[in-house]
Order: C-alpha cells, then sequence, then structure tokens
C-alpha cells in the first residue's frame, strides 16, 4: 500500500486542495442562497423605496440576466488569465457589491448593484467547476462536484429558511448576510488560491464576446416580455432577433483564430449531450421550487419559515447523498446515474401534478421532495463531472462557462414557459402578482383555478425532464 506523502489525507497538497474546495463551496453557496432569498423580499423593497412589482422584480431578473450573459466570457477570461485569479476577484466583487446592495436608498441603485453583483456572480459560477477540475484529478471529480452542490442545495432552501427571518427584521439583511462571509472567505481564496494551469497566451475574442452576449440579453429580455405579456410580436421578434446573433456568433467562431467558444467542443457526444441534459433540467426544474413556494403560501397559507420545512427534506438528502452519487459516477460513469436521476425527477413532477390538491397532507409533499431530491444528487455531479471531463484541460473554463450559461437561460426559460402555462388557468396579472410574492393571497375563488395552472406548470415541466432523460442516456460513457 503507497504511504507516501502526497498520498496522506493530511499532506500539505490535500489540504490545500480540501481548502480550495471548502472555498469554491461556500462561493456556490452564496450564489444560491442569492438566487432564492431575494424573491421573498419583494413586497418589503416595494414597501421601503416606494417602488411597484413590475420594476422591483428587475431586482431579480438583473442578477439572473447578468449571470446569463458573461458566464461563458468569464469563463474563457479564466483560461486565458488564470481560473482561480479571475474566482477570487468574482469573489471580491460579490461581496463589495452586497455590502452597497444592502446600503441602497433607491430602487434604481439597487437594480444597477445587482448588475454588478450579477457579473462577480458569474465569476464565480463560471470560474467554481474550472477550479476544482485543476485542482482534482478526474477520478476524484465526480465526488468534489457532489460536495459542491451540497452547497448549492443548501443554499437555495437556506435561502427560504434565512429570507423569512431576516425580511422580518429589514430587507436589507439579505443583503449585507453575504458580506461577514465574504470577509472571512475572501481572504482565504486570494491567499492560498493559486491558479494550477497559468493561463495562455491567446487573445481575447472581442467581436464574439460582442455578439454571444447581444444573443443572450436579447433570449433573457423575450422571456421578460413573454411572462408580461405572453408571446406577443416583441417578444418574437426578440426570440428572432437572438437567434440571427447566435448565427452570426457561430460563423465567426467558426473562423476566429482565437474564439470565445471552441465550437469543436461540441464535435464530442458526451459534452455535448451532457451540456444540452443539463440546459433541459434547469428549463424543467428551475421554477419548481417557485411555484412549491407559492402553492404552499398561496393556497395552504403557510408562512415561510413553515414552507422551508415541507421543502427542506429533499434538499438535505440531495445535499447529503451528492458525493456519495457523484463518487458512484467516477466508478462507472456519468450515463446511468444522471439519467436515473432525471428519470426520479420527471416521476417527482407527475406525482406533483396528480397528487397537489388544496388538502394533501404536507408529509407527503415532503416525501416527494425525497424523491427530487435524490434524483437531483444522481444527476447533477455525474453531469458536471461528463462536461468537464470530456473538455481539455486548456478549456475547463470556457466548458464550464457554456454549461452555466445555458444552465441560466434554461433557467430564465423555465420561469417564463411556467408562468405562461399556469396562466393558462388564470389572469396574467394575478399569476404574475403571485410569482413575484406581492399576492400570495389569491382567495378561495381563484385558489382552484391557480392550482389547475400549478399543474400544467409541471406537467410541462415532466415532458422536458423526460426529454433530458432520453438525451442522457444517449451520451453514452466518458473516460474514468
Amino acid at each position: 500500500m503507497e504511504t507516501s506523502k502526497h498520498n496522506s489525507l493530511f499532506s500539505k497538497e490535500n489540504r490545500l486542495r480540501n481548502l480550495v474546495l471548502i472555498v469554491v463551496t461556500i462561493g456556490v453557496l452564496m450564489s444560491a442562497i442569492d438566487s432564492t432569498i431575494v424573491v421573498l423580499a419583494i413586497p418589503s423593497i416595494d414597501t421601503s423605496l416606494n417602488t411597484f412589482p413590475a420594476i422591483s422584480v428587475w431586482v431579480i431578473l438583473a442578477y439572473i440576466f447578468m449571470v446569463t450573459v458573461f458566464s461563458t466570457h468569464v469563463g474563457r477570461l479564466g483560461d486565458i488569465f488564470g481560473r482561480s485569479k479571475i474566482y477570487n476577484i468574482g469573489f471580491l466583487i460579490f461581496t463589495i457589491s452586497s455590502l452597497f446592495c444592502g446600503l441602497a436608498n433607491n430602487i434604481t441603485t439597487l437594480i444597477a448593484l445587482r448588475v454588478i453583483q450579477g457579473i462577480g456572480g458569474a465569476f464565480i459560477t463560471a470560474n467554481s467547476s474550472a477550479v476544482v477540475s485543476d485542482y482534482f484529478d478526474v477520478r476524484e471529480r465526480g465526488k468534489v462536484f457532489g460536495i459542491t452542490n451540497l452547497g448549492w442545495m443548501l443554499g437555495a432552501v437556506i435561502g427560504v429558511i434565512l429570507g423569512g427571518f431576516l425580511i422580518d427584521i429589514d430587507w436589507r439583511w439579505i443583503f449585507l448576510i453575504n458580506v461577514p462571509i465574504g470577509l472571512i472567505v475572501g481572504p482565504i481564496g486570494l491567499i492560498r488560491m493559486k491558479d494550477v494551469n497559468k493561463g495562455s497566451k491567446e487573445k481575447l475574442d472581442i467581436v464574439g464576446s460582442i455578439l454571444l452576449a447581444l444573443a443572450l440579453l436579447l433570449i433573457s429580455f423575450s422571456s421578460f416580455f413573454i411572462m408580461n405579456f405572453g408571446l406577443e410580436i416583441i417578444s418574437i421578434s426578440l426570440i428572432l432577433s437572438s437567434l440571427l446573433f447566435t448565427f452570426l456568433f457561430i460563423i465567426w467562431e467558426i473562423k476566429e483564430r482565437h474564439p470565445l467558444l471552441d465550437i469543436s467542443l461540441f464535435n464530442d457526444k458526451i459534452f455535448t449531450f451532457s451540456i444540452f441534459a443539463g440546459f433541459l433540467q434547469f428549463a424543467a426544474s428551475f421554477s419548481v421550487l417557485f411555484f412549491l413556494t407559492l402553492y404552499l403560501q398561496g393556497i395552504r397559507q403557510l408562512d415561510a419559515f413553515h414552507t422551508s420545512l415541507v421543502l427542506l427534506p429533499g434538499y438535505l438528502l440531495g445535499g447529503i447523498m451528492g458525493p456519495f452519487m457523484g463518487r458512484i459516477a467516477d466508478r462507472i460513469g456519468s450515463r446511468i446515474p444522471a439519467t436515473l436521476g432525471l428519470a426520479l425527477l420527471t416521476l417527482a413532477y407527475v406525482l406533483y401534478a396528480i397528487l397537489l390538491n388544496e388538502n394533501i397532507p404536507l408529509f407527503y409533499i415532503s416525501l416527494i421532495t425525497l424523491l427530487s431530491g435524490a434524483g437531483s444528487s444522481l444527476f447533477f455531479p455525474a453531469n458536471i463531472r461528463a462536461v468537464m471531463v470530456s473538455a481539455p484541460a486548456g478549456r475547463y473554463g470556457v466548458a464550464s462557462g457554456i454549461y452555466r450559461t445555458l444552465n441560466n437561460v434554461g433557467m430564465v426559460l423555465s420561469f417564463a414557459i411556467s408562468l405562461n402555462v399556469a396562466s393558462i388557468s388564470i389572469p396574467r396579472d394575478v399569476a404574475l402578482a403571485v410569482f413575484v410574492g406581492t399576492n400570495l393571497n389569491i382567495g378561495q375563488t381563484l385558489s382552484n383555478e391557480f392550482l389547475n395552472g400549478i399543474r400544467y406548470s409541471f406537467i410541462y415541466s415532466a415532458v422536458a425532464m423526460l426529454i433530458a432523460a432520453i438525451l442522457s442516456s444517449f451520451r453514452g460513457k466518458e473516460k474514468l
């Protein structure tokens, strides 16, 4: 048995790797908290800053849009200038902007600061998987991605739990809570995290960056207009414009000597199928947490804290199982666990669609969350492992960035599509008010109609998830 210092659990190298993993996981956790906690604060922000939902909803959307638009770009910056360096810059931007978000005295300032915070979030999320891939061997990545997924899942539910407490004190604390965490963890990352890959001497692809940013921004704005007005002429125009810029971007990238996005990455079947399985998973699932929250608060009249208790079991199970399921992916490959995870998520959404009514015991919902939590723990670490193992070492940043970009596009589309499906049963303005948390008391008259709308949304999610499972099953087996 090998007992060298290099392989010792307590060797200097392993201590450093574990420290890097902790820093990255906390960064992912902070980003996940910010993805859910702000939704709960919209009514308080409206009152405090004397605004209204059509404006304050941009506090949510500005962050999401920036993470979506910049993920691939900053992933490429990580490949060129060093992934740890770019990650740490993002952590610093995120922490400082969180402080100023908490101090904002009007809605315009808050939205502008959320734009900056979203850029910091993109630096973090786009490079987190690349940093982990730099420090950990292929045979360990499933396990460590399972640990970072634990940070994401716990962060999402902590956002709901913390939101209920902090908003009662002052909505500003939902941003200020990031500051002490950032002040403790940020310096550790700056001092200890060094670039394993020193970067390349390739030039920045300015034209490609602009074309991709325009394509992503247009598809994001189209989702906003679809949420508010449905599939009108302006929404269709934005979608077509986005497709045009996407086409121009691809043509440019094929010809560019130092492209932002190495199109040849998509020649790898495992990489391509894994990327789009992840996209469909987000497009199917990201709105599920919000619709469950709206059901529990709007129809069952639970407060934020008790809502989080109903949803907590699935997140805890998924977080606990993640590292172990990732380890299984390290041993047998990603295809089987990822596909099984998507199948379990499909089943969970079918059960929501069938069983959800005004009187279902809340215990049953918690049981279904266990099913979805198990599915997530199987899918996420296995799928990101397949993406990163299939990417060349010099392209870890852009591979991670593409993955996060498409995930965020899926997330935005998930909101837009699910809201439109739900609004089949109730007026769009009521659906939007409930969606942004400004009207959770919809009354008996609309409760049945709203419940039908939620069911339709879960049916859409189940169908999209099933397509993702089929795609995942055909991806092939990556190297172990």
